[in-house]
């Protein structure tokens, strides 16, 4: 029986690109026994929530959706949203729909 504190090996996941944990619910990331476990996991799982693993590489949705964008370029809405400021520039707004990259202009 094992009590107090006790150190023990886990797997984690982080994204190859941009070292991202994978992390659900609570925001903590999920300890796997054995990488198998955590790959079978992310195949069966995750897919669902954008983290794909092609065999060599584990991607988080955010790095699949900024890859997609610089082969195929960023999706903007047509509206912009305004920001007026009291004294400066006002700027405007879009957001790719992709990758949530934020796209800003200064008005005239």
């Amino acid at each position: 029986m094992k009590r107090g504190f006790v150190t023990e090996a886990h797997v984690v996941v982080y994204c190859d690109m941009c070292g991202d944990v994978y992390t659900e619910n609570t925001g903590e990331s999920i300890c796997f026994d054995t990488v198998q476990q955590a790959v079978d996991y992310i195949q069966l799982r995750a897919a669902g929530v954008g983290w794909i693993y092609d065999g060599d590489r584990i991607w988080c949705d955010g790095c699949i959706a900024a890859d997609h964008c610089d082969r195929n370029g960023h999706q903007f809405p047509d509206t912009w949203q305004a920001t007026k400021r009291l004294l400066g520039i006002s700027t405007r707004l879009r957001t790719c729909i992709v990758c949530g990259i934020p796209e800003i202009e200064a008005m005239p």
